[in-house]
């Protein structure tokens, strides 16, 4: 997604849920200094990589159920939670989209055998950032959430898994299948509202249609 397009949705997410947009600036420029050094890969070779079709798995509760049933082909992307089931299920997702919430031993063991890791910095994960960022040996990209400075992208995106769909297509992909999404019943978590998590994934559905207006192939929403 443009950043035109997506910094006016921030700003409507951070009034509607009281984030703190200088906090995510002190947490995005803390990950910038530490990948600074990391010579990690530029935009336009993310670009050469990628592929056109993707296929996304949101850490639905039907995850396991549908890698069971239909197993993704093709470009594999984990969101957060989601690498646990592809790696219970004997899948390697090809990229994973974070902010550090979920089980991350799994994301860094799927990140030392391949996985190119997407981490995203903003105003409530500092500390993970700071304990699991330099745990990750393999490549690894720093995200944002507003204005992008240093060696940080924002492609857009408020959830880990509209974020992955906002990256992948910023990046080049034209279809984005959606795998083990559930906007009605997430899966739950002990940290989390149930009712903000609904807010936030109503959120996710609209930011996922705005891909689909902007002439993506969104499949499953």
């Amino acid at each position: 997604m443009r950043l035109d397009l997506w910094l006016p949705m921030y700003r409507d997410i951070c009034r509607e849920f009281g984030y703190d947009m200088d906090a995510d600036a002190r947490n995005a420029a803390a990950l910038s200094a530490m990948l600074s050094s990391r010579h990690g890969p530029t935009l336009s070779a993310l670009e050469s990589a990628c592929p056109s079709s993707v296929t996304v798995c949101g850490d639905g509760p039907m995850l396991r159920r549908c890698l069971s049933e239909h197993p993704p082909e093709g470009y594999v992307i984990a969101a957060d939670g989601a690498t646990t089931a592809l790696m219970d299920a004997g899948l390697v997702p090809d990229a994973i989209v974070t902010d550090l919430d979920g089980a991350v031993e799994h994301q860094l063991e799927a990140n030392a055998r391949g996985s190119l890791v997407f981490a995203h910095a903003h105003g409530d994960n500092a500390r993970a950032v700071e304990e699991f960022v330099p745990r990750f040996k393999g490549t690894i990209v720093g995200t944002c959430q507003g204005r992008p400075a240093g060696v940080l992208l924002n492609l857009g995106g408020f959830t880990d898994g509209d974020r992955a769909a906002c990256i992948f297509s910023g990046l080049g992909a034209r279809r984005i299948v959606l795998m083990g999404f559930d906007f009605e019943s997430p899966s739950p978590k002990q940290s989390r509202s149930a009712e903000v998590k609904a807010r936030k994934l109503r959120w996710a559905r609209r930011i996922l249609a705005s891909l689909a207006e902007q002439g993506v192939t969104v499949e499953g929403l």
